[in-house]
């Protein structure tokens, strides 16, 4: 019988991420990856958000799909409900500020790509297999093996060139994608009603590549459109091949007679702005194995009552999967499976189970932290009138930047919503792959300081500052290098919003005892800065700023 540490069902790109980490920093575990298809094989899912990007390098991708060829994406252009002005962002304006402030981040945190799913997942499993992972291809996972008397899962059954095996395992991480192996065999997923859709789509050759919404075909963008149906993407997935796909609900192909093929076909007409760009295009298959020149897809807004258990995991979509609008899929993929390796690799290296459960408690508060943002954010566009203005205002409220002492515009909230980065507004412990002063640069840079930090500065200069009886200090953790690690956590239990401390930031927490001013702990920053200047500690002026957005200073 065959015995593996942990065994990885699924060879997308949560499962290649989870492999590759586990092994880049825990390389004496024994990692299998079972893998159904034989790669390269067709996917869908072709735009990436800039926030992947840090993953790949830690994963020792980066520079591969950077060389590759696939076609580099700046941002995104929209155009929304009945005015078809065209509209966007791009990801080199996120960072724009912390420019301003003399702060220099490396290009990935602002990169993302086009990519051709099928070389793109190839490439990932490559990367996986020079870690040292074990990767079988054309090896279907048919049953998990679970202990009678505990429930917990200790490995899986699988086919191999027509024979069936059984390997033995710690751990079992489902990287199935949305046949979702435990969550069907579990009983644990759950649809959203609010986004119960359908998704038709094809690639189009010699579609005309229109500037106005694609933008430089050496900085090309997603063009969304909308329509009274649905909305439309256009991705430039190669210079001379369109992927073109609408998104609707599933009532509207159960009101409507007719198959998918013609009521995508119909949408495609009936939009002007794309209509036009595919008069002299023809249909053809992506790759080998695409079964047809219109695919179709379906339920596409889920989650799992739970993404761990006894001996088990989940991540990617497997676990859940939101809806294509924001184009967060793969960003999810790697960002949760990247936790879900650290936790591992924290799990093998502690003989503590208490201390093991509350790792696994954490990657659930992540997992959720991460699909809450993005969920919020595609009901809002399904439920609404597709109003610009209205979209940026409730990506505010999302980030929770209304009411606090932060002053983002609309636009400004909905682009670091857009571009992957809504998941780290409320904390450091989300950030995996950041070296910390990166992580602080981008928190502090993109969220947490106020524009008018010189007015906290005088409101605060004399007036002694004290915390709400809310406000407790707590235990917490967060991801760095390879593991999950402890922290401090301020937490306003009010209303559950919270701040992660940097290290050494709870020598700050002790003077919020209402005999201190903003001075006195900005000295006090100042010594330890002087002491180690690497240390990512935020002036007093930005953590107040922070406290006050939770609504937790007195």
């Amino acid at each position: 019988m065959l015995r593996y540490d942990v065994v990885i069902v699924g060879g997308g790109p949560a499962g290649s991420t989870v492999g590759a980490l586990i092994k880049r920093y825990s390389p004496q575990l024994r990692v299998l990856l079972l893998e159904r298809t034989v790669f390269p094989r067709h996917h869908v899912g072709e735009s990436l958000l800039a926030a992947s990007s840090s993953v790949l390098h830690e994963m020792g991708a980066y520079d591969q799909i950077n060389v590759y060829g696939f076609v580099e994406k700046l941002g995104a252009s929209y155009v929304w409900g009945r005015d078809r002005k065209p509209w966007g962002f791009d990801f080199s304006s996120l960072i724009a500020q912390l420019v301003a402030q003399g702060r220099r981040l490396p290009e990935l945190y602002t990169k993302g790509w086009h990519v051709r799913r099928a070389e793109y997942d190839q490439l990932l499993l490559q990367v996986a297999a020079q870690h040292g992972v074990d990767i079988r291809l054309g090896a279907r996972v048919n049953d998990v093996l679970m202990d009678d008397g505990t429930g917990r899962v200790t490995g899986a059954i699988f086919s191999e060139d027509s024979v069936t095996r059984t390997v033995e395992s710690t751990w079992l991480m489902d990287c199935s994608g949305q046949d979702g192996l435990l969550a069907r065999k579990l009983h644990l997923r759950q649809y959203d009603d609010r986004m119960n859709n359908y998704a038709i789509w094809g690639y189009w050759k010699g579609a005309k590549w229109q500037a106005r919404y694609l933008g430089h075909p050496n900085l090309a963008r997603i063009f969304v459109a909308t329509t009274p149906r649905g909305w439309i993407w256009y991705i430039p997935v190669a210079r001379d091949i369109m992927s073109v796909g609408f998104v609707t609900h599933t009532k509207v192909l159960k009101e409507r007679v007719g198959t998918p093929s013609e009521l995508y076909l119909e949408e495609l007409r009936s939009c002007s702005e794309i209509h036009g760009l595919l008069d002299r295009a023809e249909l053809v298959r992506l790759s080998r194995d695409q079964p047809r020149d219109v695919c179709v897809i379906k339920d596409w807004s889920y989650d799992s009552r739970r993404v761990a258990g006894p001996g088990w995991a989940m991540a990617g979509d497997a676990a859940g999967f939101v809806d294509p609008i924001l184009s967060s899929g793969v960003m999810l993929a790697h960002e949760l499976g990247q936790k879900a390796a650290y936790t591992l690799n924290s799990t093998f290296a502690s003989s503590d189970d208490r201390e093991i459960s509350s790792y696994w408690d954490f990657y659930q508060e992540t997992y959720d932290t991460y699909l809450k943002a993005y969920r919020d954010m595609a009901a809002f566009w399904y439920a609404n009138n597709f109003s610009m203005e209205s979209w940026w205002w409730e990506a505010r409220r999302a980030l929770n930047q209304g009411d606090g002492g932060i002053d983002l515009t609309n636009p400004e909230a909905f682009m670091r919503l857009a571009s992957g980065y809504a998941n780290r507004t409320e904390s450091l412990s989300l950030f995996g792959s950041y070296p910390l002063h990166e992580a602080w640069a981008l928190v502090d840079g993109l969220f947490g300081v106020s524009p008018e930090s010189t007015s906290v500065d005088k409101g605060y200069a004399h007036a002694p500052i004290r915390l709400r009886p809310t406000a407790e200090l707590k235990e917490g953790f967060y991801y760095y290098r390879g593991a999950v690690r402890r922290n401090k956590r301020i937490i306003n239990s009010a209303n559950n919003k919270y701040v992660d401390l940097h290290p050494g930031e709870d020598l700050l927490v002790d003077l919020l005892d209402g005999s201190h001013t903003v001075n006195d702990l900005n000295r006090v920053v100042k010594g330890i800065r002087a002491k180690d200047g690497r240390m990512p500690i935020r002036t007093g002026t930005e953590l107040l700023v922070q406290l006050d957005n939770i609504e937790a200073l007195a």
